[in-house]
């Protein structure tokens, strides 16, 4: 996948207006530091470049706060079908319909479950570790940042603190 991504072959939806403007930017997915920046991957800004820019914090936060959101569904479905503690040896397009399938289930069994008892149907394992080393890094080959990578970070960058912008971010 991250190959396609920075091969430009990945099947990203077309670019779409932010909610709200008419600013359309390209569809992304959500990384971190080791991730490369690249048009259709957000990363956050350097903790130095970050630092006394309260743009680019906002920024920084927005991100983390949604890649947190992410990573804790995930952590929990994995809890439930522990087929995601290892590398899946099936084509793509089966693992697609199997994370929908599993997301369809966990709600069916959650749901079910409250009906019957009024309390969540699992205990979330403390013990299993959710850390894993099936995941592949897209982290690139060099520092080469070009400027339309940089533009559409700077756009979400605005996007969150103006248009965007929720009244606890406001300090």
């Amino acid at each position: 996948m991250g190959q396609q991504i920075l091969n430009g072959v990945f099947k990203f939806p077309e670019d779409s207006a932010l909610p709200g403007t008419d600013i359309i930017v390209p569809h992304v997915i959500l990384g971190d530091q080791a991730f490369r920046l690249h048009k259709h991957i957000l990363r956050p800004f350097s903790q130095k470049s970050a630092r006394g820019d309260k743009c680019k914090t906002v920024f920084n936060y927005r991100l983390s706060r949604a890649t947190r959101v992410t990573e804790n569904a995930f952590g929990l479905l994995s809890q439930i079908f522990r087929v995601y503690y290892q590398p899946i040896n099936i084509a793509p397009t089966t693992v697609d319909d199997l994370i929908i399938v599993t997301c369809c289930l966990h709600n069916m069994l959650r749901d079910a479950y409250l009906e019957n008892n009024g309390k969540a149907y699992y205990q979330f394992d403390q013990e299993c570790s959710t850390e894993s080393n099936n995941m592949r890094s897209f982290s690139g080959e060099g520092g080469f940042i070009n400027t339309e990578e940089v533009r559409v970070r700077d756009i979400f960058k605005d996007y969150f603190e103006n248009i965007g912008a929720v009244p606890w971010q406001i300090s």
